[in-house]
């Protein structure tokens, strides 16, 4: 494996047996990790190239019109690959094409050793987000100058081998050889690569078996034969430091003013600062009400630097009254850039040290044990999938510092290990497990603890709140940033779920065969404890048949509710899931059978449960067992907890309700899997917030570019449970921003569109089809284009494609739930690429951030109203007209409002940001109720009127643009 050649060739299409050929081969030699010989040439098809390869790779018919035929070139090239490994980046691609040529030239075929880079960089590099080729130059610093040309492509793949050989080098000898039992089976020959890396590695050590010292000490801590990266020092919480000089004495404005002037630590620090009004009015609010123990509701336009507006005064207030600041987020990624980003800023900027903290869901932690235990698991019988996945967990374990899940870019399958091998309190061995004083999950709630600063997300903050405080450190004062989502994470984190691949999962878990936890525990406690082994067995025998029927209920379970919702569903989430809300008086007469199916198998579940418990008892009490039936009896007490959690929902859902709560099912028609997804939210959540979060502490502060209407708080007030509080309690702050939207932005409304239709109204269709491409033409695509439903975007998508074909140039259209589900991935496509258009539903009208000319227009195609048939809005509508309101006034109007704020804010993110907002929505001129929606927004240019007149405004406005750049 020291000599190798690494290959990549672009073809005309994906199918070398149904005719289509190679047209450029780039190779790239590598001897004894040097790169020694490079090879490149054009070839002659004998065929035309596809327009879309051709726009895909660059290479035109002219340009191969001279260029050698496949066999002029094969022997030159087969000489390089003599006596080679064979590398490229999918290699089974390049496989095939290689295969076919040789056949066809009359070749034997190959039959050398082959690595795939995709395969090996899923394996050690498992905190990639993509394994394209283009994606990891980039990440790796690797240049790359012409993606999908196989001279580039070849050469950048080199460059990529040798940095995953290099990693390979560096990992302990442990983690080499427990890779090597997990990918004996993969499809390269990565085995034989990491074969040859231990026999290096045992050649160096001093003594077999050994580690080198330096590198042991230094680099891994390796126990139980496992190794991990060793961790930083704890935390010291610093605000218990003395404080010098500044402490109390110094007033507030003082200190903000000889931190923020021109020779102050933020100018230094922080690129572009700019002293803002609205920032500093935001900061002095901030601290005033944390001082005065009140709450604050802050709206803070784009613009403000919010974040650098509450944290800086937090931190201050936080230091001089020697507490801990908690500050929630709506999202893990928000926690992330907190940390990474304002916080590490304010760490060298604030003349006195303080230390920060992020701290998740138990969830999201590895547990040690766990992953041990699966290790342990026999390699024989399991997918190459779910291999890898282990296989991406022991090259992370050299990686991360912080075990935490979010770090990871796993496999389907993966995601289902992760299931087996996160931390959960039922599991949980604690001081008694002999990972603990690695355990990841404690050591976060040690750095919590410890920290000045701790960053959490709100269904963190909702889950301690469940707790009563058992998850937190005890804190008086905090922070919720993007607070128009607490009311949504409150809703989620109060109410309950329940899938049917839940319920079939947990049944395939405690499914006894062979190799599985049950099966593993009853042999080693027969082989420890003979005088147990038939009480066991019969036990065993009974789960068994339990689990074969088990399975076959809950199988016929999920068809009758899969049947029954879809009969009825209709699509009202932005998953672009259907929707049926129902009550258990919904399964009477012919749905009977519902019921009486779910009765059976919770009698199924209970029986199975009871011989569970009879056999983990059987571990006598008097004698300690070996840790490996401890384990195993931990970790069956803890699918036991489950198991009876499971029984509570299907009770909960299906056969006895509460009226506290609204119940719906979700299911997802397109999909080949047939699953229910059953759901119950609280109706009222605004006393679940009341009374333990802003009655019992001091001082929070809410922000958010979003939280009034027609600048009012008082719908955000009656959602949280605010307006129960006595009015001196709460403070309101509403801070413009600093842009001129006047100059910036201009807003359209056309007139004579029809009147928001049903998607099957084609006249309403072929409106908004032809309205979205006009202005994708007049701003030359950087179009962001949001809807309300995935059907609809769907439809609109197809329409586009075929219509912007006919334009002279070509447009690149980018669809959420069609190109990719992942959001940042679609974000950065439409960035990178020319004339691009982007289509994204509800996750798409908050939190994208695109500055610049990459976004210069935003078209709204509906206002983003709840549908009135979705389940929560439904179940709050009638409580709240049962109590004489008016919901679309109380509720519906409010949330659409706040949203389309939210929309509207993606398009000027910069004092130097400009473009064209347009809503193809006559509602907002027409109804009596379009006004709160204009009210609430900037002071944007307005234009209504005829759409032919209104498109023409476009192009000029955004060439103004151009020329203030130029």
């Amino acid at each position: 494996m020291n000599r190798l050649l690494v290959v990549d060739f672009e073809t005309t299409g994906s199918h070398p047996r149904q005719g289509d050929s190679i047209i450029q081969i780039g190779a790239v030699a590598i001897d004894d990790g040097r790169i020694t010989e490079r090879f490149s040439t054009l070839i002659h098809p004998g065929q035309d190239i596809p327009p879309f390869i051709t726009q895909l790779t660059g290479i035109t018919n002219e340009m191969v019109a001279d260029a050698p035929t496949l066999e002029e070139v094969f022997p030159r090239f087969l000489r390089l690959l003599d006596g080679r490994v064979f590398v490229a980046h999918n290699a089974s691609f390049d496989l095939q094409f290689l295969q076919e040529a040789l056949l066809s030239q009359g070749y034997y075929a190959f039959d050398g050793y082959v690595l795939d880079t995709v395969e090996l960089s899923r394996l050690l590099l498992p905190m990639q987000n993509s394994y394209r080729l283009g994606e990891l130059a980039s990440e790796l610093d690797i240049v790359h100058d012409n993606p999908h040309q196989a001279d580039s492509d070849a050469l950048a793949t080199a460059r990529l081998f040798l940095h995953l050989l290099d990693i390979l080098q560096q990992l302990p000898l442990v983690t080499i050889q427990r890779l090597q039992m997990l990918v004996s089976s993969f499809r390269s020959d990565i085995s034989v690569l990491l074969r040859q890396i231990e026999m290096e590695k045992l050649t160096e050590l001093p003594e077999l078996g050994d580690e080198p010292a330096g590198e042991k000490s230094q680099l891994w801590d390796i126990y139980r034969q496992i190794a991990l990266k060793k961790r930083k020092e704890k935390l010291k919480a610093s605000f218990q430091r003395p404080m010098g000089d500044w402490g109390k004495a110094k007033a507030f404005a003082e200190q903000l003013e000889k931190l923020m002037d021109e020779q102050g630590q933020l100018q230094a620090n922080l690129s572009g600062f700019q002293r803002r009004e609205a920032q500093e009015a935001m900061m002095h609010a901030v601290f005033d009400a944390m001082q005065d123990g009140k709450h604050l509701l802050a709206e803070a336009g784009t613009g403000t630097g919010k974040s650098l507006a509450y944290l800086l005064p937090g931190i201050i207030w936080a230091q001089q009254n020697r507490e801990q600041l908690v500050v929630s987020t709506n999202t893990i990624q928000l926690q992330e850039q907190l940390l990474h980003k304002e916080i590490a800023t304010l760490q060298k900027s604030l003349p006195f040290s303080f230390t920060a903290a992020t701290l998740k869901g138990r969830g999201n932690y590895l547990c040690l044990r766990k992953f041990e235990q699966a290790l342990d698991e026999p390699v024989e019988g399991s997918s190459q999938e779910m291999r890898l996945a282990k296989g991406q967990l022991l090259t992370w374990l050299t990686q991360t510092e912080t075990g935490d899940v979010e770090e990871l870019s796993m496999p389907p399958s993966g995601q289902l290990l992760w299931q087996q091998v996160k931390s959960d309190t039922g599991s949980c061995l604690n001081r008694a497990c002999p990972w603990f004083s690695r355990c990841y999950y404690f050591q976060a709630k040690e750095r919590a603890k410890e920290a000045d600063v701790l960053i959490v997300n709100h269904a963190l903050l909702i889950s301690d709140l469940q707790a009563e405080n058992r998850i937190l450190p005890p804190y008086e004062v905090a922070i919720i940033d993007e607070a128009h989502h607490l009311e949504d994470a409150a809703t989620q984190h109060l109410g309950k779920q329940l899938t049917t691949t839940q319920l079939l999962f947990l049944l395939d878990r405690a499914s006894p065969e062979n190799g599985n936890a049950i099966a593993r525990f009853t042999a080693e406690l027969a082989s420890w404890q003979p005088a147990v082994s038939q009480e066991l067995s019969v036990h065993l025998s009974q789960c068994k048949k339990l689990s074969v029927s088990l399975r076959d209920k809950a199988q016929q379970l999920n068809q009758l509710l899969f049947a029954w919702a879809s009969q009825r569903a209709e699509e009202t989430t932005d998953a672009g899931r259907e929707t049926v809300r129902y009550r258990a008086a919904s399964f009477t007469g012919k749905n009977e059978k519902i019921r009486k199916v779910t009765k059976k198998l919770l009698e199924g579940m209970t029986d199975f449960a009871q011989h569970l418990e009879q056999m983990l008892k059987s571990v006598p009490q008097e004698e300690k067992p070996p840790f490996s039936i401890r384990s195993f009896q931990t970790d069956l007490y803890g699918l036991l907890k489950e198991w009876q959690q499971v029984m509570e929902l299907l009770h909960f859902f299906l056969l006895d309700q509460d009226d506290e709560y609204v119940y719906w099912m979700e299911v997802e028609s397109r999909m080949a899997r047939k699953q229910v997804h059953l759901s119950a939210a609280l109706l009222n959540v605004a006393d679940s917030l009341a009374e333990p979060l802003f009655s019992q502490k001091r001082s929070l502060i809410m922000t958010s570019a979003t939280l009034t209407v027609k600048g009012s708080f008082s719908y955000v007030m009656s959602r949280f449970g605010l307006d129960k509080l006595p009015a001196e309690r709460v403070r309101t702050l509403v801070l413009p921003s600093p842009f001129h939207y006047e100059e910036q932005g201009l807003l359209l409304i056309p007139s004579d569109f029809p009147a928001p239709g049903k998607e099957n109204d084609q006249a309403y269709l072929d409106a908004i089809v032809q309205g979205c491409v006009d202005v994708v033409v007049a701003s030359k695509g950087r179009t962001l284009i949001l809807f309300t439903s995935h059907s609809m975007l769907r439809l609109v998508y197809q329409a586009m494609k075929e219509r912007l074909a006919e334009e002279a140039e070509p447009y690149t259209l980018f669809g959420h739930g069609i190109d990719s589900n992942n959001r940042s991935k679609l974000v950065r496509l439409f960035r990178t690429m020319e004339r691009s258009v982007l289509l994204g539903t509800s996750s798409f009208w908050e939190g994208v951030d695109i500055q610049g000319e990459e976004l210069s227009s935003l078209v709204i195609v509906r206002l983003p109203f709840t549908p009135p048939n979705h389940p929560v809005y439904q179940g709050r509508a009638e409580a709240l007209k049962a109590e004489g309101k008016n919901a679309f006034m109380s509720l519906s109007l409010p949330q659409a409002v706040i949203l389309f704020k939210q929309g509207v804010g993606r398009l000027i993110r910069h004092h130097l940001d400009r473009g064209v907002v347009v809503v193809f929505d006559t509602r907002v001129v027409e109804s009596r109720y379009g006004r709160s929606f204009l009210q609430s927004l900037p002071p944007f240019q307005v234009a209504t009127g005829s759409w032919p007149t209104l498109r023409e405004r476009i192009a000029p406005f955004l060439r103004m643009q151009s020329l203030s750049d130029s």
